[in-house]
């Protein structure tokens, strides 16, 4: 797909339904250095539907920016005057009418995705303003920021296998070993390194947690993971999903067998666009 037929706001490439404008709006957050022609799959479902879709992409400077707090609050100005002339925008300092509302679906790839949403939701905040949101859909997201997804987060661009599992192996001892050792001058009063920190956690809440104090997403979230995810691991998933439920949020979960890192579209095609119809004909 050639990004000449988008709509450019800012960061944002937004694509107008291809027939029957339903009024509807979704944000895709992509995936962590996710090619746009990949990304835009997902808006093709959407905007069959009658959406407005908003792609945003991920890179790696978003995760240098997450570490270090020094994300550009300005960075999404366009998408934000863009979001608001389509009343997807609620602002906190108006007393709120009953008048409804245009409410936009968000759908988020991977640990990237929910880096990028931390960023976005940052930036209403810092304007006062929150995002209608109806519906949340993470597919393969959120992980932890764990030695065995780091490990396979950093091999994940080598294409020999006996290559990469000998790197996976050597960068998941390290890193049980720098774990360790941090462990231990954590439990002196001298941490190293403060894992809370990572970008994965810290923008993970944003992505399951409607108690954050720097922006938030309202609505139900549908988790879409699998058995054999080797970047957001099974288990690292589930515990966020409890994490959410014990919120009181509205959650569906969805366990793919064999699919991998953001791939259950490709893997269970029509399985995975019949749960996200169904999820958002229940809540939108």
């Amino acid at each position: 797909m050639d990004t000449n037929a988008y709509e450019r706001a800012g960061p944002a490439f937004i694509g107008r339904p291809f027939s029957g404008d339903a009024g509807k709006a979704v944000i895709l957050c992509g995936w962590m250095d996710g090619h746009f022609k990949h990304v835009e799959k997902y808006a093709h479902f959407y905007r069959t539907n009658g959406y407005t879709a908003y792609i945003l992409l991920s890179a790696y400077p978003d995760i240098v920016q997450a570490s270090n707090q020094k994300e550009d609050i300005h960075h999404f100005n366009d998408v934000i005057n863009h979001l608001e002339e389509r009343n997807l925008l609620t602002s906190m300092n108006t007393v709120q009418t009953t008048e409804p509302k245009a409410t936009a679906v968000v759908h988020v790839f991977s640990n990237g995705g929910c880096i990028k949403l931390r960023h976005l939701l940052h930036s209403l905040h810092a304007q006062k303003k929150s995002l209608n949101s109806a519906a949340v859909i993470l597919d393969s997201c959120p992980g932890s920021a764990s030695a065995k997804s780091g490990a396979s987060f950093l091999t994940v661009g080598l294409k020999n296998g006996p290559v990469r599992t000998v790197a996976k192996s050597s960068i998941f001892l390290f890193a049980f070993f720098a774990r360790s050792v941090n462990w231990f001058f954590t439990r002196i009063g001298f941490p190293l390194y403060d894992l809370s920190k990572h970008p994965i956690e810290v923008s993970a809440p944003y992505a399951v947690s409607q108690l954050n104090a720097n922006g938030n997403l309202t609505g139900p979230r549908l988790f879409m993971y699998s058995d054999v995810d080797e970047l957001c691991a099974m288990d690292e998933v589930q515990g966020r999903i409890e994490a959410c439920k014990a919120e009181g949020i509205v959650t569906e979960e969805k366990l793919f067998i064999g699919s991998p890192h953001v791939k259950h579209a490709v893997v269970h095609k029509e399985e995975y666009w019949s749960l996200v119809s169904q999820f958002l004909s229940r809540h939108e």
